[in-house]
């Protein structure tokens, strides 16, 4: 019997045209090899801010007794913690300050505090850092629940800025350091630093055609300083309200302090004057007089003798109550365009 031939001369078309793919597909390789890995048309390059540099700065203190008093789960805890970073971002806020307000119920003040300070820590830290910074640990548990913040420093592997956060690589050069900054091969620095170690990069231009790109470690401060980026925030821990002012991080202190309560002044009718380095308190759900009270180093008899200026910034609420972490927005939102910066 004889099989009828469907497809004559059908194997050499088939090997002629596996043939040509295969000569296509090593060109194409071929031209891969030669680009840079990071070649300037992947990326989209981030505009320097229009504003300009700043040196001034805004803090916020927040008691932690809120998780305890407003929210009965970690899960809760968590979203709460989530929405004041997202208020801070919103409103460049550049330090928090997680304090002691004396106000609990039970003995939670410790698992609280480091609590809410890790969590906001975490919110600042960009996506592609926290898998070198953050362990596993009991307070990470519902970070699921935490809407990304989206900050200028949070950049994507495919944006270029001049400047990029990036974590000290375990391998390293004799008198070098690799970091990973979350681009597709880590950027060389000069100097010999521990693993580990979170560092701001500027970008030189001509890196991103570079196979071996490099970068320089400079101040976090710098991005903001000289361009106006915002760059996220710090955090710190104070045990008690007097120890939001007296443990400023700024030599100089705070120039310009303001309480927020239903029982201040209407914000609308403030005057702030200038300033460079402005704190704004929140009370607990006992508010103000309660931190004030529970402080034993403080000598003043009412909240409003802390402060320079003692503000209600919704005074036309119809809640008996506004939580913390409303406050929070509401406040930024009506302090944002009374707020002046002393100039330069």
């Amino acid at each position: 019997m004889v099989l009828e031939n469907r497809n004559p001369q059908g194997w050499k078309k088939n090997f002629d045209g596996k043939k040509k793919w295969e000569n296509n597909n090593a060109d194409h390789q071929g031209k891969w090899k030669k680009k840079p890995i990071h070649a300037g048309e992947h990326f989209v390059d981030v505009p320097l801010p229009k504003s300009g540099g700043r040196s001034y700065t805004v803090s916020m203190a927040v008691p932690a007794s809120i998780l305890e008093e407003t929210c009965l789960k970690d899960e809760l805890r968590t979203y709460v913690i989530g929405q004041l970073a997202r208020a801070a971002n919103i409103y460049s806020i550049d330090e928090i300050i997680v304090y002691d307000d004396g106000c609990w119920r039970k003995n939670d003040v410790q698992s609280h505090m480091e609590m809410m300070h890790m969590l906001l820590e975490y919110q600042e830290c960009p996506q592609y850092l926290r898998k070198h910074m953050f362990p596993y640990h009991k307070y990470l548990s519902h970070v699921g629940v935490l809407n990304a913040l989206n900050a200028p420093h949070h950049l994507r592997a495919n944006q270029w800025c001049l400047y990029r956060e990036g974590v000290v690589s375990e391998k390293s050069l004799k008198t070098q350091s690799l970091v990973d900054a979350g681009l597709q091969t880590e950027l060389t620095i000069e100097q010999k630093l521990q693993p580990g170690l979170r560092v701001t990069l500027k970008m030189p231009p001509e890196a991103k055609e570079m196979r071996k790109p490099y970068a320089t470690v400079v101040s976090p401060d710098e991005p903001k300083v000289k361009h106006g980026f915002y760059w996220g925030y710090s955090v710190r821990s104070a045990d008690s309200l007097s120890k939001v002012f007296t443990e400023c991080r700024f030599k100089e202190g705070y120039d310009l302090l303001i309480g927020t309560s239903d029982k201040g002044d209407d914000v609308a009718e403030t005057e702030f004057p200038e300033f460079e380095h402005a704190l704004v308190v929140f009370g607990g759900v006992e508010g103000l007089e309660a931190a004030l009270e529970a402080d034993t180093d403080l000598e003043a008899t009412k909240p409003e003798h802390l402060f320079d200026y003692y503000v209600n910034t919704c005074p036309l609420q119809q809640a008996r109550t506004i939580r913390t972490e409303e406050a929070v927005l509401i406040s930024l939102c009506s302090l944002q365009y009374k707020l002046i910066p002393k100039t330069t």
